[in-house]
């Protein structure tokens, strides 16, 4: 079964939202440009149940931003040492360097210049089924996913997870609960 992440969340409620609903996994952004930030420091991760992973979500990695107690790491460059997922953005490395990352599972977004994540734009899915069957470490699907193309996205890439955060919101850093439960429903569907 394909693992859900609802990342970008910045409310309790979404929190628990996402719990409730099934999500393997919450992301809590680090990162201060983007419209999800959640402060140099959060215990919104605090309120998970045990069975919900927490992952602090940084754009460039700053080792004093004070995620302390989130069970992942999610980092877009630099060299952090912890439980990892490593983020790549498509168009901006080569897919040579994505499969041959073997340290941590692997998370394939959309490239945009000015952001790191949470656009909406897509993915290239077939070239993420790629890193797929040619990666030795699990490989998680972002970028553009929505209840609506999430089950044809896992049908075509089988990711070992998706994530999504702009695609179950009603504005930015806003969840929208009724998109978290169809997202979760048609991801295990």
């Amino acid at each position: 079964m394909t693992r859900v992440k609802i990342c970008g969340v910045a409310r309790a409620e979404d929190a628990e939202a996402a719990a409730e609903a099934g999500a393997d996994a919450v992301g809590f952004v680090f990162e201060p440009g983007s419209p999800r930030y959640v402060g140099r420091s959060t215990d919104l991760h605090l309120a998970l149940p045990p069975y919900v992973v927490s992952v602090a979500v940084f754009g460039p990695f700053l080792p004093d931003a004070g995620a302390t107690g989130f069970d992942r790491i999610q980092y877009l460059s630099g060299s952090p040492t912890g439980r990892l997922i490593r983020a790549f953005r498509l168009g901006e490395t080569p897919l040579a360097e994505i499969v041959a990352h073997r340290s941590s599972p692997i998370l394939i977004d959309a490239f945009h210049s000015e952001q790191f994540g949470g656009t909406g734009e897509r993915a290239d899915w077939e070239a993420v089924a790629q890193i797929v069957r040619s990666a030795s470490v699990p490989v998680i699907l972002a970028g553009g996913l929505t209840p609506d193309n999430v089950a044809e996205a896992i049908r075509i890439v089988r990711p070992y997870a998706v994530d999504v955060s702009s695609g179950v919101e009603a504005s930015p850093g806003v969840k929208d609960h009724a998109q978290i439960r169809d997202f979760i429903a048609a991801a295990r569907s």
